[in-house]
């Protein structure tokens, strides 16, 4: 039977919580200036280096097996992307991940379209056995993780893997399988532009370098992302603009800001 699960709009302080939390390790980011390895997909490593940049993070996009292991244990987190799984890319990210595990360095996994092929589906959930910290996708590739329809694939997935899992879309939920928060800021016109869901999975990973609270850290990494782009779409003519505004954004957003914009839903379990 599937869970029902009540979405109401959580107490004004709670978003006052998150927008003041979120603007503190945005500043510790631009001040300790934390390292985060990504191995990601051909098509996101531009906008991925460029927003890590903006906020004051140090991307570091190497995939090469000779270094990739000194690379994640001088790092401060690890991303992994999915998406061009080219024989490179595999060859790096399991070496990568077992160097994150051993420095306890927190990972996020994006399992790029994992839907679409029993292969890559498979190859992720071999990844899953590797304790991602936290997982970041769309719907449908958290339900092909799952191999279950649900609508609750996100919490069943959380429960399975004890990771934090964030289900990206019109809204953005996140649970770790107990507790779930919604965040529904954001823009529409986001979808327009290429890589902006990769990105998000290297950013969150860039808020678990300064905060190694899983929940709390993707949170503020998707509630800043959101509210960027929804200030940034009301100065862009289209995705071009959205994607030049939403850097500009980041690097300026500030507490007042997030206060005043930031939108949490919660999403609370009732009996069927």
């Amino acid at each position: 039977m599937s869970t029902v699960f009540k979405v109401f709009d959580v107490e004004p302080q709670s978003n006052l919580d998150y927008a003041r939390s979120c603007a503190t390790v945005l500043k510790t980011i631009a001040d300790r200036n934390p390292r985060v390895q990504c191995i990601t997909n051909t098509v996101a490593m531009d906008f991925t280096s460029d927003m890590l940049l903006a906020v004051g993070a140090r991307p570091s996009l190497t995939m090469g097996t000779e270094e990739i292991r000194e690379f994640v244990a001088s790092s401060d987190a690890l991303s992994i992307n999915i998406g061009t799984l080219d024989a490179m890319r595999k060859a790096a990210i399991t070496p990568a991940i077992e160097t994150a595990n051993d420095y306890q360095r927190p990972w996020v996994l994006d399992p790029v379209s994992a839907h679409a092929s029993e292969q890559r589906c498979e190859y992720a959930r071999e990844l899953l056995e590797l304790k991602p910290t936290v997982i970041r996708g769309n719907s449908a590739e958290i339900k092909a993780l799952v191999g279950s329809d649900s609508p609750d694939a996100a919490f069943i997935l959380a429960q399975q893997t004890g990771a934090v899992v964030a289900q990206t879309g019109e809204a953005d939920l996140i649970t770790n399988g107990r507790r779930a928060l919604m965040i529904a800021n954001g823009h529409e016109m986001q979808t327009r532009v290429s890589a902006m869901g990769c990105a998000a999975t290297a950013f969150v990973a860039t808020f678990l370098a300064v905060n190694r609270r899983p929940f709390d850290a993707t949170v503020q990494a998707l509630l800043a992302l959101s509210v960027a782009a929804e200030i940034a779409a009301t100065q862009s003519r289209g995705p071009g603009s959205l994607h030049m505004h939403i850097l500009d954004t980041l690097y300026s957003l500030d507490q007042a800001t997030l206060e005043q914009r930031a939108h949490l839903l919660m999403c609370e379990e009732v009996a069927a």
